[in-house]
Protein backbone atom coordinates (compact mmCIF):
# COMPACT_ATOMS: atom_id res chain seq x y z
CA UNK A 1 0.00 0.00 0.00
CA UNK A 2 1.11 3.65 -0.77
CA UNK A 3 0.47 6.71 0.78
CA UNK A 4 -1.27 7.50 -2.06
CA UNK A 5 -3.85 5.05 -1.39
CA UNK A 6 -7.77 6.41 -0.98
CA UNK A 7 -7.74 7.14 2.40
CA UNK A 8 -10.75 4.79 2.72
CA UNK A 9 -9.06 2.09 1.67
CA UNK A 10 -5.89 2.68 4.20
CA UNK A 11 -8.38 2.48 7.04
CA UNK A 12 -9.88 -0.29 5.78
CA UNK A 13 -6.25 -1.98 6.10
CA UNK A 14 -5.62 -0.39 9.45
CA UNK A 15 -8.85 -2.39 10.38
CA UNK A 16 -7.35 -5.55 8.95
CA UNK A 17 -4.22 -5.06 10.20
CA UNK A 18 -3.22 -5.41 6.94
CA UNK A 19 -0.52 -2.19 6.85
CA UNK A 20 2.76 -3.19 7.73
CA UNK A 21 5.10 -1.29 10.03
CA UNK A 22 7.17 0.00 7.50
CA UNK A 23 4.03 1.11 5.11
CA UNK A 24 2.79 3.31 8.56
CA UNK A 25 6.37 4.74 9.19
CA UNK A 26 6.05 5.85 5.58
CA UNK A 27 2.79 7.61 6.33
CA UNK A 28 4.57 9.01 8.97
CA UNK A 29 7.09 10.40 6.61
CA UNK A 30 4.84 12.43 4.98
CA UNK A 31 3.63 14.11 7.35
CA UNK A 32 6.64 15.10 8.20
CA UNK A 33 7.37 16.26 4.77
CA UNK A 34 4.18 18.35 4.84
CA UNK A 35 5.63 19.59 8.31
CA UNK A 36 8.90 20.42 6.37
CA UNK A 37 7.43 22.03 3.05
CA UNK A 38 5.06 24.35 4.98
CA UNK A 39 5.01 24.91 8.55
CA UNK A 40 6.45 27.91 9.87
CA UNK A 41 9.96 26.55 10.38
CA UNK A 42 10.34 24.88 6.91
CA UNK A 43 13.42 23.62 5.53
CA UNK A 44 12.77 25.77 2.32
CA UNK A 45 13.36 28.76 5.06
CA UNK A 46 16.35 27.03 6.52
CA UNK A 47 17.67 27.48 3.15
CA UNK A 48 16.62 30.67 2.60
CA UNK A 49 18.07 32.07 6.35
CA UNK A 50 21.29 30.31 6.37
CA UNK A 51 23.09 33.51 5.86
CA UNK A 52 21.86 34.75 8.73
CA UNK A 53 22.79 31.88 10.83
CA UNK A 54 19.12 31.00 12.25
CA UNK A 55 19.14 28.47 8.89
CA UNK A 56 21.44 26.69 10.22
CA UNK A 57 20.00 26.14 13.76
CA UNK A 58 16.28 24.72 11.43
CA UNK A 59 18.83 22.51 9.60
CA UNK A 60 19.90 21.15 13.19
CA UNK A 61 16.31 21.23 14.47
CA UNK A 62 15.27 18.95 11.28
CA UNK A 63 18.14 16.99 11.09
CA UNK A 64 17.63 15.92 14.86
CA UNK A 65 14.09 15.23 13.99
CA UNK A 66 14.98 12.77 10.60
CA UNK A 67 17.61 10.67 13.32
CA UNK A 68 15.30 10.45 16.15
CA UNK A 69 12.55 8.88 14.01
CA UNK A 70 14.99 6.78 11.82
CA UNK A 71 16.82 5.72 15.13
CA UNK A 72 13.91 4.95 17.06
CA UNK A 73 11.85 2.85 14.09
CA UNK A 74 14.98 0.79 13.85
CA UNK A 75 15.51 0.68 17.41
CA UNK A 76 11.43 -0.83 17.28
CA UNK A 77 12.69 -3.12 14.43
CA UNK A 78 15.33 -5.09 16.14
CA UNK A 79 12.67 -5.84 19.15
CA UNK A 80 9.27 -7.27 18.06
CA UNK A 81 8.95 -4.77 14.84
CA UNK A 82 5.28 -4.21 15.69
CA UNK A 83 3.05 -1.05 17.16
CA UNK A 84 5.64 1.42 16.31
CA UNK A 85 3.12 4.40 15.35
CA UNK A 86 1.56 3.95 18.49
CA UNK A 87 4.90 3.80 20.91
CA UNK A 88 5.99 6.36 18.82
CA UNK A 89 3.18 8.75 19.77
CA UNK A 90 2.84 7.48 23.60
CA UNK A 91 6.65 7.90 24.00
CA UNK A 92 7.32 11.09 22.22
CA UNK A 93 4.26 12.84 24.31
CA UNK A 94 5.55 10.96 27.57
CA UNK A 95 8.60 12.30 27.33
CA UNK A 96 8.15 15.69 25.53
CA UNK A 97 6.05 16.83 29.23
CA UNK A 98 8.78 16.24 31.06
CA UNK A 99 11.25 17.96 28.83
CA UNK A 100 9.26 20.41 27.46
CA UNK A 101 8.50 21.72 30.99
CA UNK A 102 12.14 21.60 31.25
CA UNK A 103 12.73 23.53 28.43
CA UNK A 104 10.57 26.35 29.82
CA UNK A 105 11.82 26.48 32.97
CA UNK A 106 15.30 27.38 31.27
CA UNK A 107 13.80 29.29 28.38
CA UNK A 108 12.37 31.78 31.01
CA UNK A 109 16.04 31.45 33.16
CA UNK A 110 17.82 32.36 30.24
CA UNK A 111 15.12 35.96 29.42
CA UNK A 112 15.08 36.43 32.93
CA UNK A 113 19.04 36.67 32.99
CA UNK A 114 19.01 38.86 29.72
CA UNK A 115 16.93 41.22 31.09
CA UNK A 116 18.57 41.64 34.03
CA UNK A 117 21.82 42.32 32.44
CA UNK A 118 19.69 44.30 29.55
CA UNK A 119 22.48 45.16 26.77
CA UNK A 120 21.53 45.44 23.42
CA UNK A 121 24.37 42.77 22.18
CA UNK A 122 22.43 40.21 24.70
CA UNK A 123 19.56 39.57 22.56
CA UNK A 124 21.53 37.38 20.37
CA UNK A 125 22.87 35.84 22.92
CA UNK A 126 19.41 35.29 24.14
CA UNK A 127 18.25 34.13 20.90
CA UNK A 128 21.13 31.30 20.22
CA UNK A 129 20.68 30.13 24.00
CA UNK A 130 16.64 29.61 24.03
CA UNK A 131 17.62 27.51 20.73
CA UNK A 132 20.52 25.50 21.58
CA UNK A 133 18.09 24.91 24.91
CA UNK A 134 15.35 24.01 22.39
CA UNK A 135 17.64 21.93 19.90
CA UNK A 136 19.01 19.97 23.45
CA UNK A 137 16.04 18.77 24.76
CA UNK A 138 14.63 17.75 20.96
CA UNK A 139 18.24 15.56 20.82
CA UNK A 140 17.68 14.38 23.95
CA UNK A 141 13.76 13.30 23.42
CA UNK A 142 14.77 11.55 20.83
CA UNK A 143 17.89 9.17 22.69
CA UNK A 144 15.72 8.35 25.22
CA UNK A 145 13.01 7.72 22.74
CA UNK A 146 15.71 5.09 20.92
CA UNK A 147 16.34 3.54 24.44
CA UNK A 148 12.48 3.05 25.70
CA UNK A 149 11.46 1.72 21.81
CA UNK A 150 14.15 -1.06 22.64
CA UNK A 151 11.99 -1.63 26.03
CA UNK A 152 8.80 -0.94 24.60
CA UNK A 153 9.66 -3.89 21.94
CA UNK A 154 11.72 -6.57 24.06
CA UNK A 155 9.56 -10.13 24.32
CA UNK A 156 11.24 -9.57 28.19
CA UNK A 157 9.87 -6.70 29.20
CA UNK A 158 9.75 -6.78 32.88
CA UNK A 159 13.88 -7.59 32.44
CA UNK A 160 14.65 -4.58 30.38
CA UNK A 161 12.50 -2.23 32.81
CA UNK A 162 14.74 1.04 34.25
CA UNK A 163 15.51 1.16 37.76
CA UNK A 164 15.79 5.19 37.97
CA UNK A 165 13.45 7.79 36.44
CA UNK A 166 15.30 9.65 34.50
Amino acid sequence: MTVFQNPRQVAIALRDGTLTEREKLNFLWVLIAIGALWSDDSILRAIQTIPSGFGLILLVSWGILFWGVTASYRANRRGDNQNFIERFICLVAALSIRAYLAYAILANLILFLSRLLYASQLSVFQFLATELVGSSITLYIYLRLKSLMLIASSADSARDLPTSET
